[in-house]
């Protein structure tokens, strides 16, 4: 951890106003009312220098900041590499943002058996970019093992442990479910077991049914927790005169409960309007 009150970057839209129902600190729904926004992104660009400075520097760091999430090979890779080693380090100099790495579950498949090899991914990504790495993001993640009734809880409860028994505090716990997950199991065992933060939506602004500004709904479970606990991602999201961004975010996510949300083009790029965001919510 950087310093004692961690960045982070999941576009925090509690932080956006009057967007959502609560944001800022996991809990803490009097940060509800600030009128800030902070971010989640997805930054898979090969380490590029320019959109890594943008996104760093143009995060809302009020509350407790941003994070950005880091992925140069579908996880930490085989060794550290000095071009990722530079982003991440400087993305601290703004005090905005924490870095968090990305690692692939692929939705339980792999059972407990996989459980060594992705806790080496978690490993590598603490000891290649020593002090600068705040937590994990963990994506494919599902209630079952696709295709089966096999619960993954226990799967899942093991891998937040790990991370969460980390000494330094860095050791926030992010669950990319993609979709509504089908009860709180990830929330309501024991801080030690529990996501810090749940993706309950992430796809395309223009896919039939599924826009999430006017389709996509919360689970009803989700409302009894504070928006801080969600996050949403969206992507395609290109910026028109008909439904311009980030107005068209801050206007019409205000009653999903989500806390966190990213807004962009793609992942590998930073969207034109990336900057306009927190000042426009």
């Amino acid at each position: 951890m950087r310093s004692t009150r961690r960045f982070k970057v999941i576009l925090s839209l509690a932080a956006l106003g009057a967007l959502f129902a609560t944001v800022g600190l996991p809990g803490a729904a009097q940060a509800a009312q600030q009128r800030h926004a902070n971010l989640l992104v997805p930054l898979y660009d090969n380490a590029d220098p320019t959109n890594w400075s943008r996104a760093c520097s143009q995060a809302n760091g009020a509350s407790d900041g941003s994070w950005i999430i880091a992925d140069p090979a579908h996880g930490p890779g085989t060794a550290p590499t000095a071009n990722w080693a530079k982003v991440i380090k400087d993305c601290y100099s703004y005090h905005r943002a924490s870095v968090i790495g990305y690692v692939w579950t692929n939705y339980g498949r792999g059972g407990q058996a996989s459980i060594p090899s992705i806790k080496r991914q978690i490993d590598n990504w603490y000891a290649f970019y020593p002090g600068n790495i705040a937590g994990i993001f963990f994506d494919g993640v599902s209630d079952t093992v696709p295709e089966t009734a096999v619960s993954n809880q226990v799967f899942y409860q093991t891998l937040a442990s790990y991370v969460h028994a980390r000494k330094d505090g860095n050791d926030e716990v992010v669950q990319n479910f993609g979709m509504n997950p089908s009860s709180d199991w990830m929330l309501r065992a024991s801080r030690a077991k529990n996501a810090d933060i749940v993706v309950t939506f992430e796809g395309s602004y223009n896919t039939p049914g599924m826009n999430p500004y006017t389709e996509w709904q919360p689970a009803s479970w989700e409302r009894r927790y504070p928006a801080s606990n969600f996050a949403a991602l969206v992507y395609n999201a290109y910026s028109s005169t008909d439904t311009p961004q980030p107005a068209s975010a801050c206007n019409r996510l205000k009653q999903q409960n989500i806390g966190y949300v990213y807004v962009g083009t793609w992942f590998s790029e930073m969207a034109p309007y990336y900057g306009e965001l927190a000042t426009v919510c």
